[in-house]
């Protein structure tokens, strides 16, 4: 699944699909149970990566958690966008296909 459904960010998530394409959730709940799911892989994730860093690791073990580092932080930058954007006079805004529209006026806003 990949772009935007109207209204609701998709969230990358920290693993991929058997192929390695990336999987993505839809949901309004941050505290759904696949997010608290996604949450807690991530922080394995970047404990996993820490430990690589500070031990005597190779190349490809090197190249793994950074992999795994800049896919959290792709998605948890996504969400910090999402969640700073900020209203236009009219009111609310939504979110639809990677840009963000007034819900009054229906208006694109550049943030």
């Amino acid at each position: 699944m990949a772009g935007n459904r109207c209204g609701t960010p998709l969230r990358l998530l920290p693993w991929t699909t058997p192929a390695g394409g990336a999987c993505y959730l839809s949901t309004d709940d941050s505290e759904s149970l696949l997010s608290l799911i996604a949450d807690e892989a991530e922080e394995e994730l970047l404990r996993a990566a820490e430990e690589v860093v500070t031990a005597d690791a190779g190349p490809r073990e090197l190249r793994r958690a950074l992999r795994d580092v800049l896919r959290i932080a792709v998605s948890r930058g996504a969400r910090l966008v999402q969640a700073e954007a900020q209203p236009c006079e009219h009111g609310t805004t939504e979110r639809c296909g990677g840009k963000t529209y007034c819900c009054g006026c229906r208006r694109q806003i550049y943030l």
